[in-house]
């Protein structure tokens, strides 16, 4: 498994991972509006911060960005792994790697938004300190809200980090 930085030919296999997820809980992926941050991973001019892939045997297996908000606060759009690759860690490394990363660039919150139904990501979110708090407006892609402190959790996603050699 590598975590690395997107590259501009990444982006039908991350678009294609996107897709795949989504559809296995019933959504559409919409990389035109909703799912806009994680459709240009990878692609020059993208307003994306930080793009992650976890690559295995040489083909894209997850993904997410980050977009900044403000001076000190980001936003993690689009974190999913192909459902043939979940329970091998793949998830928390690329996680991990995404909030060593943040921390790195100054970054004190990271915020997200995601659907109940999507159980093993939050038991991942929170696993990693990640609190709930108001439900978005309906609309936005989402129905439940989460941010992390970054202060508090830098030195532990480091760590994980350091212990899954990525």
């Amino acid at each position: 498994m590598q975590i690395r930085q997107a590259r501009p030919t990444d982006n039908t296999e991350a678009r294609a991972v996107v897709f795949k997820s989504l559809a296995s809980f019933g959504l559409v992926a919409d990389f035109e509006t909703l799912d806009a941050a994680i459709g240009v991973i990878g692609q020059p001019g993208s307003p994306n911060e930080i793009e992650l892939v976890a690559e295995m045997a040489g083909k894209i297996a997850g993904c997410l960005v980050i977009q900044r908000r403000t001076d000190s606060s980001a936003k993690l759009f689009g974190f999913h792994v192909d459902a043939s690759m979940q329970g091998r860690g793949l998830g928390r490394a690329l996680l991990s790697e995404a909030i060593a990363e943040a921390a790195r660039r100054g970054f004190a919150e990271l915020e997200l938004e995601t659907c109940g139904g999507m159980h093993a990501a939050i038991h991942l979110y929170e696993s990693f300190g990640w609190k709930r708090g108001p439900d978005p407006l309906p609309g936005s892609g989402g129905d439940r809200f989460y941010s992390l402190a970054l202060i508090e959790q830098a030195p532990r996603a480091i760590g994980k980090r350091a212990a899954l050699g990525t």
